[in-house]
């Protein structure tokens, strides 16, 4: 239960798919701008308002961790598991968590949610830190 996990963005690279366009279509579903139109190079100060540390993120990571997450459906119990999982963790700025800090996230047992990511398959890049 202390095992620490976060989001491995090499891992989007390194198997083909496209974070971009799965994080444009989540925050156009949960109220963002046209996040399609922000340029991938254009890089924000964002402040994690639970450690004050001050981060350069790319604009869209910007856009979902300020609007998008904050959304009241963002996270709901209708969310299938991993995909909650993965938006607590885009919430939290990536910031590694354990199972007992994402099941108060996404409200599910922190046993579940540490037998699906302990598993072989890694699931939207969700690794152990």
């Amino acid at each position: 239960m202390e095992t620490r996990f976060y989001i491995d963005f090499d891992w989007w690279r390194e198997t083909g798919q496209d974070l971009r366009t799965m994080l444009v279509q989540l925050c156009e579903e949960y109220g963002g701008p046209d996040a399609a139109s922000i340029s991938p190079d254009a890089m924000v100060d964002w402040v994690d308002p639970q450690t004050a540390e001050v981060r350069r993120v790319d604009g869209l990571m910007y856009v979902v961790l300020s609007r998008c997450s904050q959304h009241e459906e963002f996270i709901t119990e209708r969310t299938a598991l991993v995909e909650a999982i993965f938006r607590a963790l885009l919430a939290s700025g990536n910031r590694p968590l354990t199972p007992l800090e994402l099941a108060q996230r996404v409200g599910r047992p922190p046993e579940v949610i540490l037998r699906t990511l302990s598993g072989r398959q890694v699931y939207k890049g969700i690794r152990p830190y």
